[in-house]
């Protein structure tokens, strides 16, 4: 019944009510203001037993996959209801272990023992930022950065699958919490990655080629005017008192140049301004596996861990 806890935190965070009216089975009112999110609705039936759903058939059944449970779980990953979260995992095991281990490291030839294997909680924080772009005009995006607390890395896969995590306010299983990387070090390492991907995208926002026909255009229109000048400079019987008018024609006509080409360039430079929204922390059940890998009499220690969240492995550093 971890996902009724999961449903029923997340609507009282966002401020509805639940009815519990027996086994499996509640009646929600959510505030106006999510109804889009549910076609339009604001009041359900949901049981989250499938023999009740039968029973009732006007209950939705809520299950992995279900819409109503996929619409809750953007909600909470859009509205930040909460700053820690505590994943819900059903089962913490891995049928095949050491068959899968290998398919991940690609060494089918490597003899592979596991010493040892052990549940812990891992910990991941998910930093939201509010990128602003300002050019002619200003766009803005959220943009999240996962990072894993156990190796210090940039996660995107977890933030592609972030839809697949249901959580619950409280913890349910206490595991050890191996060594991990600071939160601070977290934030400068998600930092740095935002503003790299803001820059980037900054550039593909600018019309490269229409900027180059613009300068292109400033230049061949002051280049006439410069060689209009020039052809008058060079007429015979003119006065000193107009070639000294017309060179400093001619150097005003370079300072205008430079000044429209500046103009351009800011028209066309995107200054990008990065703030933090808010930062979540999600515990992650693990499974840690410590083995040795043999090849061609060569020993190497490794640790693994497994996420059953997203059900895939990363390694980990010997030392944080």
């Amino acid at each position: 019944m971890k996902l009724q806890h999961f449903v029923i935190d997340t609507i009282e965070a966002m401020h509805g009510v639940v009815d519990l009216l027996e086994y499996a089975l509640c009646y929600v009112m959510l505030p106006d203001e999510y109804s889009h999110y549910f076609n339009g609705k604001t009041e359900m039936l949901l049981a989250f037993d499938f023999e009740v759903a039968q029973e009732n058939p006007k209950a939705e059944f809520i299950t992995f996959g279900s819409y109503t449970l996929e619409q809750l779980t953007t909600i909470a990953h859009e509205k930040s209801i909460s700053t820690i979260r505590y994943a819900v995992i059903d089962r913490l095991s891995l049928l095949k272990a050491e068959d899968k281990i290998k398919k991940f490291l690609d060494m089918d030839k490597s003899q592979l023992e596991i010493l040892q294997q052990k549940e812990i909680m891992g910990r991941w924080v998910c930093f939201n930022y509010k990128i602003g772009y300002t050019a002619h005009e200003r766009t803005e995006e959220l943009k999240d950065i996962w990072i894993n607390l156990q190796n210090g890395a940039i996660d995107t896969k977890i933030q592609e699958n972030k839809n697949l995590i249901f959580h619950e306010k409280n913890l349910t299983t206490n595991y050890p919490i191996p060594e991990q990387h600071s939160v601070f070090e977290a934030f400068e390492n998600a930092y740095s990655y935002v503003k790299i991907e803001a820059e980037e995208y900054s550039n593909v926002m600018v019309d490269k080629i229409e900027f180059s026909k613009e300068l292109q255009r400033i230049d061949e229109y002051y280049n006439e005017l410069e060689i209009e000048n020039s052809k008058k400079l060079e007429r015979k019987g003119v006065t000193d008192k107009r070639k000294s008018e017309l060179i400093s024609k001619a150097e005003a006509l370079k300072l205008e140049r430079l000044r429209q080409k500046k103009e351009m360039e800011s028209k066309y430079t995107v200054d990008i301004d990065i703030a933090l929204d808010n930062a979540v922390i999600y515990f992650i059940p693990l499974i840690e596996y410590h083995i040795n890998l043999k090849f061609q009499g060569i020993v190497e220690k490794k640790t693994l861990h497994y996420n059953p969240v997203i059900k895939s492995f990363y390694k980990v550093p010997s030392n944080i």
